[in-house]
C-alpha cells in the first residue's frame, strides 16, 4: 500500500468543512472549531475510561448510541464542562441542538466535545452568539484554524491527512488532535478528530479506529494522568465512491493501516509537544510473547517518572529501565533479557555490560532517544512513546489556571 502525505487536514477528505471562531473561553484566540459533512456520515469514537467523565463526553457517547451516523462535531477549549453536573449535561446537549438548527440537521447528528479547567460552567450564552458566524467560518481551508482552536497547553497545531487507493478509487484521511499534558495510555488521553471520505459499514469503521488507537494514543505518556475529556471520533461520508468496505474484505486492512499510520503521526506529534518537554523517546520491546503483553511493559517503561528525569538530565542509569522492566506486570525470565540504548547494548541475558559511560552519555544528548528491550519469549514486538520531564512541566501545571 503507498500512502502519500497531502495538505488540508480534516477538510481534505471530499465533503468536510471546517472553521474556527473565538467565543471567550480563552484569553486569547479562537476557542471553538466546528468540523462539517456535507452528507452524513458514518461515525463512531472511543472515549476516556476515566469515570469521572466530562458531560460532552456523556452526550456524544448516547447520540453515538441513537444514531450510526453523524454530521457534525462541534469543540470548545477553555471549558472542560467537567463535574458540572445536571446542568454540564444540558449545556452539551444544548450546544449540539443549537448547531444542529444553524445546519439543519437533527441534534443526534451533531457530536460534542470540550477541553480546558474542570469545574467551569460553560457559558451557554457565548455559544449561542458564536454559533452563526462559526457556520459561516466553514471552508475547505478551515483545519489548521480549528486546529489552533482546540488547544489549551500546545505550543503547536496538530494535523496530518494522507492520500491512497482502495478498488481504483482515490481515499482520503484527515487528522487534527490536541494534547500536551494529562496524557496517559487509557484509550487516547486528548482530543482527536478524523474524516474520511471512504465507503465503509460501521462494524468495520469502529473496529479500524479501535485498532488504531490502540497502536497509536494508547502507546503514548507524557506524565501519566487521564483526562475526564478524552475522545477520538471519526465521520466517514463514502464520497470517494468506492465499493462499500466490510470488516472481512482486503480493502478494510488497506484502510486500517492508513488509519494506523494517519493517527501514529497525531500521537507522536502529541509526545514532541508534551509539556515542558526537550526530548522524544522510543521504547520498542521485541520478543514478546504477544503484542498486547510487550505494549504493557513498553508503557510501564514510558510511565517512568525516574528514566524520564534521567534521561532529562543526560544519565544513562538504565538500571531504571530494568527495575521498570520488572514491575510491568508480565512474566520475564531475569537472565534472559538485553537492554539497549540507541544501538548499545547495557544488558545482556540479565546482566550488565562493561560499555563506557561516556560512550552512553552519548545515547541520551540527541533530541531523539531510543531504547530497545528484547524479552527473547516470543515473536512479537511493541512500541511506547514517551518524553522526558522537566522543570518546565511543574511550572506550567503549577500556574495552569492562572
Amino acid at each position: 500500500m503507498t500512502v502519500k502525505t497531502v495538505k488540508g487536514g480534516i477538510s481534505a477528505p471530499k465533503g468536510f468543512l471546517s472553521g474556527s471562531i473565538r467565543a471567550g473561553f480563552k484569553k486569547k484566540g479562537d476557542d471553538m472549531g466546528l468540523i462539517y459533512s456535507e452528507f452524513p456520515a458514518v461515525a463512531d469514537g472511543v472515549f476516556t475510561q476515566n469515570q469521572v467523565e466530562a458531560a460532552p463526553v456523556t452526550v456524544s457517547k448516547a447520540h453515538l448510541k441513537q444514531d450510526l451516523m453523524a454530521q457534525a462535531i462541534v469543540v470548545n477549549s477553555g471549558c472542560a464542562n467537567c463535574c458540572t453536573g445536571e446542568r454540564g449535561l444540558k449545556d452539551a446537549a444544548r450546544t449540539a441542538e443549537l448547531i444542529a438548527k444553524q445546519l439543519g440537521i437533527k441534534k443526534e447528528d451533531v457530536l460534542v466535545a470540550s477541553t480546558g479547567v474542570i469545574g467551569k460552567f460553560l457559558e451557554i450564552g457565548k455559544i449561542e452568539k458564536a454559533l452563526p458566524a462559526l457556520v459561516k467560518a466553514l471552508s475547505k481551508n478551515g483545519s489548521m484554524d480549528f486546529a489552533k482552536a482546540i488547544m489549551t497547553t500546545d505550543t503547536f497545531p496538530k494535523e496530518t491527512a494522507v492520500r491512497f487507493e482502495i478498488g481504483g478509487k482515490e481515499v482520503s484521511i484527515g487528522g487534527v488532535c490536541k494534547g500536551a499534558g494529562m496524557i496517559h495510555p487509557n484509550m487516547a488521553t486528548m482530543l482527536c478528530f478524523i474524516t474520511t471520505d471512504i465507503y465503509i459499514t460501521r462494524r468495520a469503521l469502529k473496529l479500524a479506529l479501535e485498532t488504531a488507537v490502540n497502536k497509536s494514543f494508547n502507546a503514548i505518556t507524557v506524565d501519566g494522568e487521564t483526562s475526564t475529556n478524552d475522545c477520538a471520533l471519526v465521520l466517514a461520508n463514502g464520497m470517494a465512491g468506492n465499493k462499500l468496505v466490510d470488516k472481512t474484505d482486503k480493502e478494510f486492512k488497506i484502510f486500517t493501516q492508513a488509519l494506523i499510520y494517519v493517527c501514529g503521526e497525531l500521537a507522536r506529534m502529541i509526545v514532541k509537544d508534551g509539556e515542558g518537554a526537550s526530548k522524544f523517546i522510543e521504547i520498542t520491546v521485541k520478543g514478546c510473547p504477544s503484542y498486547w503483553q510487550g505494549l504493557k511493559v513498553a508503557r510501564r517503561i514510558a510511565s517512568s517518572a525516574l528514566l524520564k528525569t534521567c534521561i532529562y538530565g543526560g544519565d544513562p542509569n538504565w538500571g531504571r529501565i530494568a527495575a521498570s522492566l520488572g514491575t510491568s506486570g508480565i512474566r520475564i525470565k531475569k537472565d534472559k533479557f538485553d537492554i539497549y540504548l540507541g544501538n548499545r547494548q547495557v544488558v545482556k541475558n540479565g546482566v550488565t555490560v562493561n560499555v563506557n559511560r561516556e560512550q552512553l552519555a552519548n545515547a541520551f544528548k540527541g533530541k531523539e532517544i531510543s531504547i530497545t528491550v528484547d524479552l527473547k519469549l516470543g515473536r512479537e514486538t511493541a512500541t511506547a512513546w514517551t518524553c522526558d520531564l522537566t522543570e518546565e512541566y511543574i511550572k506550567i501545571n503549577a500556574e495552569y489556571e492562572t
